[in-house]
């Protein structure tokens, strides 16, 4: 009996992302050495992590220095490194357990064949330091490995694969971003219609497929020769920022011969944490030099051209999927794992601060946040949101909140350029702003004249004399929200300012600090079991909008700006 049927104790959870890049592979991040790696694993909750790039020369140098054997076919950093790591998070909620490397490269395929070129991507693993040798003294007989820590090589798809699977028992290999239009074994531009088509003879010995960035299970679930593999996910990580954006949650053993076999049973697959693949660079068509994006329908109808310069659109992954699905809706296969889509933790706080998620001020919150809540992936997907109410903020609760019930406004990707996820309307969180997020705040009303006790702003308005202070809003004649109801006056007051800055002067016994409504009783963290999607279900959000030329999500012909 599998142990998520089992009332005996089971291994403890964990995510991996098997599918990075170290600062050897082209356009990554100078960063991603295995000091950082670690570091971010833990921010982000990762146990285990694929080394990336180990047939590049350079690198598989800094796998013998820094790494040292841990469970069987995984490795940990020296214990000196570990340590500096412990001391750079210092006291924080993420736990201290060693992350864990397994061998991992990520190979690109360039061939022709049946008169057509392909470009397919795969990820090679290997459980040793002997069997990665054998699997880079083959390939380096092929193409340099030295160029790139992702090598690209002439060598068709079947023969590496054969290469993979003779360098040491227990060797795999997994076709990367399946549905990516350039390079993958699906791709619009040069993949295949069949996996047979690609890996002939010895298809039968791949067992899972990574879905990108751009596709999530339900949309695989409409192609019904896909059932008999398991579907995983992973970062493709080129800086350590973006490690866990997507991951796979394991319920097994933590050694890498459990992880193989979860991976080709399905017994111990605990299932995928997801972009929305809206989100995905190449989820929907479009041609990003002229700013012009639709929808699958939208392309057939114009013959895949663009209807601003007449080039060749370039045909996204939602496209593929419909043209190769035998369904008309997803029909999950009868064991098939769950899957939860999530938005980065830095998005969502960089949409709450009105920032890019990239700046400082969100770095600032995020490490904040991640060290009163604990890791990222445990936030966005199993903390309680009162404990992210009580311990963090009220509106990263409800962002959370939004985000786990799919209640997300959607922004597709297209031709290379990422989309957007957002969980707040626009303007929403004006009214929210001033207060911050200590309290429910009423609609701001126009300002009106009242005695200004204990409220001092700082600043003129344009409007306003600026020699004279502007007058404060008054409290709202109108029944409190439920959270104001129980302040006295010069609270309400203060907590109704809903705009401009504000300063409180307040003395022992005012009020300043305010009580759960839901008590001072906090709860733990759970650690259970991703929520259950196996049964298809209609997205709450519609759909990016057909395009017909007259949709300025769609057209920039059709006179708005996007």
């Amino acid at each position: 009996m599998h142990c998520r049927d089992s009332v005996l104790a089971c291994p403890m959870p964990f995510y991996a992302d098997l599918h990075i890049h170290s600062k050897y592979s082209r356009a990554t991040s100078k960063n991603l050495d295995f000091f950082h790696l670690a570091l971010w694993a833990k921010k982000k909750g990762i146990g285990v992590l694929g080394t990336g790039d180990f047939t590049h020369p350079a690198w598989m140098a800094a796998i013998r220095d820094e790494l040292v054997p841990a469970e069987p076919g995984l490795f940990r950093l020296r214990d000196d490194l570990e340590a500096a790591v412990d001391v750079q998070l210092g006291k924080s909620a993420v736990s201290p357990e060693p992350v864990r490397f397994l061998l991992e490269v990520e190979i690109s395929t360039i061939y022709k064949q049946g008169d057509k070129v392909r470009k397919v991507h795969h990820l090679l693993y290997a459980p040793d330091l002997a069997s990665a040798d054998r699997m880079t003294g083959r390939l380096a007989r092929i193409g340099n490995l030295a160029s790139d820590g992702r090598p690209i090589l002439g060598l068709n798809s079947r023969d590496l694969l054969e290469i993979c699977l003779s360098a040491g028992e227990g060797c795999y290999l997994i076709p990367a971003h399946i549905w990516t239009p350039w390079f993958s074994v699906f791709g619009s531009k040069s993949g295949f219609d069949r996996l047979e088509e690609c890996y002939g003879d010895l298809s039968s010995h791949i067992f899972a497929l990574e879905t990108g960035l751009s596709s999530d299970p339900e949309m695989n679930w409409q192609v019904s020769m896909l059932d008999r593999f398991t579907l995983v996910s992973n970062s493709d990580a080129h800086s350590p920022g973006n490690l866990g954006r997507e991951a796979s949650r394991f319920d097994c053993e933590l050694d890498y011969f459990a992880i193989r076999n979860a991976l080709a049973t399905g017994q111990g697959y605990g299932g995928s944490i997801e972009f929305f693949p809206e989100e995905g660079k190449y989820h929907m068509d479009g041609h990003r030099a002229c700013g012009f994006r639709c929808e699958p329908e939208e392309s057939r109808r114009l013959g895949n051209r663009c209807p601003v310069c007449g080039g060749l659109l370039t045909l996204g992954v939602h496209y593929r999927v419909q043209e190769l699905a035998d369904r008309e809706q997803p029909q999950p296969p009868p064991n098939a794992a769950p899957f939860h889509s999530l938005i980065p933790l830095p998005e969502v706080l960089g949409e709450i601060h009105k920032t890019g998620s990239k700046s400082k001020r969100v770095q600032n919150a995020y490490e904040q946040t991640i060290h009163r809540l604990g890791p990222e992936l445990g936030i966005l997907s199993e903390l309680p949101l009162d404990h992210i109410e009580r311990q963090g903020s009220e509106l990263l609760a409800e962002a959370v909140s939004r985000m786990r019930t799919g209640k997300v406004i959607r922004e597709a990707g297209y031709d290379g350029e990422y989309g957007v996820i957002r969980v707040f309307e626009p303007g929403e969180l004006e009214s929210r702003h001033s207060v911050g997020v200590l309290f429910d705040l009423p609609t701001a009303s126009a300002p009106m004249s009242r005695p200004r006790k204990r409220l001092d702003p700082t600043g003129p308005t344009s409007q306003a004399d600026p020699t004279e202070p502007p007058e404060a809003p008054s409290i709202d004649t109108a029944p409190a929200p439920p959270l104001l109801a129980g302040l006295d006056p010069d609270q309400r007051a203060a907590a109704s300012v809903v705009a401009g800055p504000l300063l409180i002067i307040a003395g022992p016994g005012t009020g300043k600090t305010r009580r759960s409504p839901t008590g001072s009783r906090t709860s733990s963290p759970t650690t259970g079991p991703l929520p259950n999607r196996a049964s298809p279900s209609p997205s709450p959000a519609a759909p990016p909008p057909k395009c017909g030329g007259a949709s300025s999500t769609c057209c920039p012909m059709a006179g708005a700006t996007k």
